[in-house]
């Protein structure tokens, strides 16, 4: 494909371009002698400079609660397999807007331990009721998971209330930030009660691949992963110290520095600047989908398009074939199919064959919009 028409709009998925500053530490990073974290003959921790600014990001009162992982999916398997593994009998309660990353260590759970998952329905905006999380939640529940913004439909829930609610109940609640980190602002200072955070570092932080971490309270989760870690070596147990208690194993430095400068990055911008760039481009090309009667679009509570996220299914056409012609004729990158999470594609009507998500970054402008509605106008004849 000729990358000067080339149209990306699979944001969601990845972020793309990348701050030029993004890619001159991770090759800053590969260039300069190591320097692991407790191994350095510095003396100096690597990593501690992406905690920081991360910390700042999500208004977290100490940097080595911010625990750095290869991916939001472990960092969200830590905290399900962690809390199953201290109480197995207990239920969970989580939402039918879950990605595979959340779902699949529930179900895996239930096998192993035979915890039962109940999967909330949004109602018809999109969003979880808090009245929906009382009809089931109890002091027996094990834990409580919910996105803060879904993958498919963009839907941002109120996790503060959510989290209000499970804190009086003495239940640990798990966000899934994977799709709103840097793109929605979560203040996790100000959310009571045993609170996790997982987010990924590719999509709105605009970190590399394999890059991701867990915000959690203190130390008291059982770690799933153990191994070196570069002091305390003459422990046979994995220290309880964090964050190494849940990092084993020798980190991924340049990833971890390419992290740090998107963050950097982000807090530069601004969390709400950001969103509301988002926000514009969605609200546009959701009017502009709108005006065609054979384009149908999944539900956005008020619009609210800070997470960067439409997505739709037009008659006549399989997602699939639609997708790939907007890719090969058009040069428009966006995704198609199920994006890992079945759930809420049974609850809009979108499967088997899922939808078309076009996602949005702070690299997007109107004449992408633009460029894909024409497209669209052009294929999918009103």
């Amino acid at each position: 494909m000729d990358r000067s028409h080339f149209n990306y709009l699979n944001n969601a998925a990845t972020s793309y371009p990348k701050p030029k500053r993004v890619l001159e530490a991770v090759q800053r990073s590969l260039q300069e002698p190591p320097s692991e974290p407790g191994r350095s003959r510095q003396n100096q921790d690597p990593t501690l400079p992406c905690r920081e600014r991360l910390a700042k990001l999500f208004h977290v009162p100490a940097p080595n609660q911010v625990i750095l992982t290869p991916s939001a999916t472990v960092a969200l398997n830590l905290v399900i397999a962690g809390c199953l593994h201290e109480h197995p009998k207990g239920n969970c309660l989580s939402t039918r807007l879950e990605h595979n990353s959340v779902i699949r260590p529930l179900e895996h759970g239930r096998k192993r331990f035979g915890t039962q998952t109940i999967y909330l329905d949004p109602d018809q905006d999109g969003r979880i009721a808090s009245s929906s999380l009382l009809r089931y939640l109890d002091k027996e529940t094990r834990l409580v998971v919910c996105t803060q913004a879904s993958n498919v439909t963009g839907c941002i829930q109120p996790v503060e209330e959510m989290a209000e609610i499970t804190a009086e109940y003495g239940v640990p609640f798990l966000i899934d930030a994977s799709q709103s980190a840097g793109c929605v602002e979560l203040k996790y200072n100000e959310l009571p009660g045993q609170v996790y955070v997982a987010f990924a570092g590719h999509k709105g932080l605009f970190g590399p691949m394999g890059t991701g971490g867990l915000i959690l309270p203190d130390n008291s989760l059982e770690p799933i992963l153990t191994g070196g870690t570069g002091i305390q070596s003459e422990s046979l147990l994995q220290p309880a110290s964090l964050p190494i208690r849940y990092e084993a194993g020798t980190p991924n430095l340049p990833g971890i520095a390419g992290l740090a400068a998107g963050a950097e990055f982000v807090l530069e911008r601004g969390i709400e600047s950001l969103g509301m760039h988002r926000d514009s481009l969605v609200r546009s090309l959701r009017e502009k989908l709108t005006r065609n009667p054979r384009i149908h679009l999944s539900p956005l509570a008020d619009s609210d398009g800070r997470a960067g996220v439409v997505s739709f299914r037009a008659e006549g056409w399989s997602t699939e074939e639609l997708g790939f012609i907007l890719g090969e004729s058009f040069g428009i990158e966006t995704r198609h199919g199920l994006h890992c999470a079945p759930l809420i594609h049974k609850t809009i009507g979108t499967e088997p064959q899922g939808n078309i998500r076009a996602s949005v970054s702070a690299f997007n402008t109107e004449d992408d919009i633009l460029k894909l509605a024409d497209a669209l106008e052009r294929l999918v004849k009103p």
